[in-house]
């Protein structure tokens, strides 16, 4: 396939001050392969926490799932509450309930790489009362542009940390 985005990271403290880094990244499709019958492209892409650096990705009547059939964007459906989760320390101590919604339908978003009309998948982490210290409801965003692909994404963050950290689009190339 043979289509890369190369991202920079920005640091968001606490008081809106918005840093840019020298750290770069990159995500790249290898292929396209078959699982259980169903297409799936191949996508290699910075693990961050410990997470796995591949991924498969299918569309699925305009939903983005995974290769475990999770949903993470829809290109139409602004309503439904599309991925519902908990996140916990430890087995009885919960750290927060996450609920994935798409929200700003067709939204103008400009990264270094230029102006892109996008759609957000928004992720809403509410905190236990145990873990609220550093704000309640937090936010990880992820924009979309159609054909091209992820523009902008905030990182996973630790809940003890105000600050974020977002990755923007400067500069891809698609087939």
């Amino acid at each position: 396939m043979g289509n890369y985005l190369i991202y920079q990271q920005f640091n968001f403290d606490a008081y809106g001050n918005v840093t840019p880094t020298s750290f770069y990244d990159s995500c790249y499709i290898e292929k396209d392969t078959i699982v259980n019958g169903k297409t799936y492209f191949k996508m290699f892409r910075p693990g961050y926490l410990g997470t796995n650096p591949i991924s498969f990705l299918r569309d699925s009547l305009h939903y983005l799932v995974n290769l475990e059939g999770k949903i993470l964007f829809s290109s139409q459906d602004f309503t439904s509450v599309l991925n519902s989760y908990f996140i916990k320390a430890t087995a009885t101590d919960t750290v927060c309930q996450v609920n994935l919604q798409m929200k700003d339908k067709a939204l103008n978003y400009t990264s270094p790489a230029g102006n892109f009309i996008t759609s957000n998948a928004v992720e809403t982490f509410n905190m236990f009362p145990r873990w609220i210290g550093s704000g309640n409801p937090r936010y990880k965003q992820t924009r979309y542009a159609e054909s091209i692909g992820i523009i902008m994404e905030t990182l996973p963050f630790f809940a003890s940390n105000r600050d974020y950290v977002e990755r923007r689009l400067v500069r891809y190339h698609l087939n």
